[in-house]
């Protein structure tokens, strides 16, 4: 009987949630709301992704304290069946950040899609660019990985904790660094 209960009770939390986020959202704006976001428990979280536009595949495991930037809904986000993403995670959806199934993504990794010097003399040389993330089946990102725009991290790879990714992860191998290098292939 309490199993009854505890799932009603999670149920109506998710819902005040989503409420209270969409309020937020019309009264204040999005990226107000999206404050929120980074507050609230998993269940909420991942209510509230879905409804916004994030695609989010079964059996996944989304942690809070994740932080969502440069978005005005979370459509951008596309996230597998069997995943889990770990808690303070930083996703840049100013383009798509794509997430194979069976994908562990640990805490505190990082997710850039774009470049923008602003208004540095900088940006004649380099012009502000995006560029989507994809994130291939069965792939392990470690703690604090930070991966940028236009990698593509090939299936069956291991990105060890603390890596900078900054080219694409070929199939069936470890990388680790800063830049992150081939370790080992599997």
């Amino acid at each position: 009987m309490k199993l009854g209960i505890r799932k009603k009770l999670k149920f109506v939390v998710c819902r005040i949630n989503l409420f209270r986020f969409s309020l937020r959202k019309r009264l204040l704006g999005f990226e107000f709301a999206n404050i929120l976001l980074n507050r609230l428990d998993k269940d909420s979280v991942q209510l509230i992704l879905r409804k916004n536009g994030a695609t989010i595949g079964s059996n996944c495991d989304i942690e809070s304290g994740q932080t969502f930037h440069n978005c005005r809904d979370y459509s951008n986000l596309v996230v597998g069946d069997h995943c889990h993403i770990g808690k303070n995670c930083f996703f840049d959806l100013r383009n798509k950040v794509i997430i194979g199934n069976n994908v562990t993504v640990s805490m505190e990794c990082g997710f850039i899609t774009h470049m923008d010097v602003g208004k540095s003399r900088l940006s004649k040389e380099y012009p502000s660019r995006n560029l989507p993330i994809a994130i291939e089946a069965n792939v392990y990102l470690g703690a604090r990985a930070i991966v940028l725009m236009g990698c593509c991290l090939h299936s069956d790879s291991i990105v060890a904790a603390g890596a900078l990714v900054t080219k694409d992860v070929p199939q069936a191998t470890i990388v680790a660094g800063i830049p992150a290098q081939v370790k080992t292939k599997l």
